[in-house]
């Protein structure tokens, strides 16, 4: 074969491959709205997830997905803030990999099968969804939010018991925004930015490295499991 031909092979051979293992990404905005003795408060972020189709080859899995961005923070004035973690409440389809199927009432709450339908399907998502409290990821809040070892597990139906009387959580939704063109989605270039600042709340974040909640390595004597990537991811 000569050298056009397979300067035309390689350039073809993404093009192929994309179409061979199509994949998509979303973003949505999750906001969580309360009220702090009559006052409305409103806190939100946007996360990205991806979902690529891949070989079956080797045994591996035939989607692999990944998220980025960082837990929702809501703040309620001098009772505190209460954080929408990058992890699975009560329901198992409140992580970030997956709300979006609860949000939209996807089947089981699960991509639909085959893939390569379920993904055109995702793809054509938009529009703000209302969320069931029940249906919301895990919610915390620290007793000092100097000490990460403070943190504790907040109820979506009783913040009052968390944050004192008179608070509330009234309602949470979840709105598809543009992701944007790859790869310059990824720079952040083009579509709604991925919300970050979490470490300007959390000062002791960064520190943590992946580790979990304490420094360790395991789960073992961290607060509810939680590591640094329930906070943070990508």
């Amino acid at each position: 074969m000569k050298w056009p031909g397979i300067v035309a092979l390689v350039a073809l051979a993404p093009i192929v491959y994309s179409l061979a293992f199509p994949s998509v990404t979303v973003r949505y905005r999750l906001t969580l709205d309360a009220e702090v003795d009559g006052a409305p408060k409103t806190g939100s972020g946007v996360i990205e997830v991806s979902y690529s189709k891949e070989s079956r080859l080797a045994g591996q899995h035939p989607i692999v997905i990944h998220a980025r961005g960082e837990a929702v923070a809501l703040d309620l004035d001098s009772r505190g803030t209460v954080f929408a973690l990058l992890k699975a409440g009560s329901d198992s389809r409140s992580a970030p990999e997956f709300i979006v199927f609860r949000a939209f009432n996807f089947l089981h709450g699960a991509l639909p099968d085959p893939i390569d339908d379920g993904l055109i399907k995702l793809q054509q998502l938009s529009g703000k969804r209302e969320i069931a409290l029940s249906s919301l990821p895990m919610l915390v809040r620290f007793r000092d939010i100097n000490d990460q070892m403070s943190v504790e597990k907040v109820d979506p139906f009783d913040l009052a018991t968390s944050f004192g009387s008179g608070v509330r959580l009234t309602r949470a939704t979840l709105e598809i925004v543009p992701a944007g063109i790859w790869p310059l989605n990824r720079l952040g270039i083009t579509g709604e930015p991925i919300t970050r600042g979490v470490e300007k709340r959390l000062a002791w974040l960064g520190a943590l490295k992946g580790k979990y909640l304490g420094g360790g390595g395991s789960a073992r004597g961290a607060p509810l499991e939680l590591d640094s990537g329930d906070f943070k991811k990508g």
